[in-house]
């Protein structure tokens, strides 16, 4: 239903506009308890953001909610994006769909993407304390549902991938975790901003621990290439202790 609506656009999101072969990928955030959407394309790009779906999810006993999407700034011109339909139960979660359509040129409202860099193209409040997720799951890839992520620039199919998908209520801004969920293969980072002896530790889901580093008077940033393909797959925590303070952050190995 939404790709199909967004091939109308075509032939107007194609006229005199050039844009990049490449894809956009996206991210999800949670920081003060607002979720933030963020888009991040493979190359320079200022034409027409034609379309955006997109689907969250979350434990429905978990009793949070979302509210109605916040576009503050100049990307509601370009992509304007808003709830599709009803919260939806299925499978022990609550899901909610997302779309966005657009028919200017970004370049018209003095925008233009930088390959590599994150866009927040929408906020969305939260009451109550989840984990939320965005998904391709079983739920939204049905034909009836049609809801996975899809990205369309200048009404062409550019859908990337979900590089950032879990955005837990404790979630540390200063830790990346690239991409999560994950095949094994991932990259986690943050900075120390005082210095001091850093411990990094990740465990699996009955706490075995899978890899450990301390580092000394540790003052910036840290980062770490991840290849759990020889271990089962499953959910995996990185734990991070700086000084007295111990952040968890929950990893998808799927």
């Amino acid at each position: 239903m939404f790709r199909n609506t967004a091939l109308s656009f075509l032939f107007t999101a194609l006229a005199g506009t050039a844009f990049a072969q490449s894809a956009v990928d996206i991210g999800l955030y949670q920081n003060d308890g607002v979720l933030e959407v963020k888009v991040r394309p493979e190359a320079d790009f200022n034409g027409i953001f034609s379309s955006l779906v997109f689907s969250i999810r979350w434990d429905a006993n978990s009793g949070a909610n979302l509210g109605e999407v916040v576009q503050e700034g100049v990307e509601a011109q370009y992509m304007g994006v808003s709830r599709s339909g009803n919260v939806r139960d299925a499978g022990g979660f609550k899901y909610m769909v997302f779309a966005g359509f657009g028919m200017s040129s970004m370049s018209s409202h003095g925008v233009n993407w930088r390959a590599g860099e994150e866009y927040t193209i929408a906020t969305i409040p939260v009451t109550g304390s989840a984990e939320f997720e965005l998904v391709n799951d079983a739920y939204t890839g049905e034909v009836s549902n049609n809801a996975d992520f899809y990205a369309a620039l200048g009404g062409s199919d550019r859908t990337g991938i979900i590089y950032k998908g879990l955005a837990s209520a404790e979630e540390d801004g200063s830790v990346v975790i690239q991409p999560n969920p994950n095949n094994g293969q991932f990259t986690f980072s943050f900075n120390n901003d005082t210095m001091g002896d850093v411990v990094v530790e990740l465990v699996n889901n009955i706490g075995q621990s899978v890899f450990n580093d301390t580092v000394r008077d540790l003052e910036g940033s840290y980062k770490k290439e991840m290849d759990l393909t020889s271990h089962s797959a499953g959910v995996y925590y990185l734990k991070i202790k700086r000084g007295t303070k111990t952040t968890t952050h929950k990893i998808v190995y799927r």
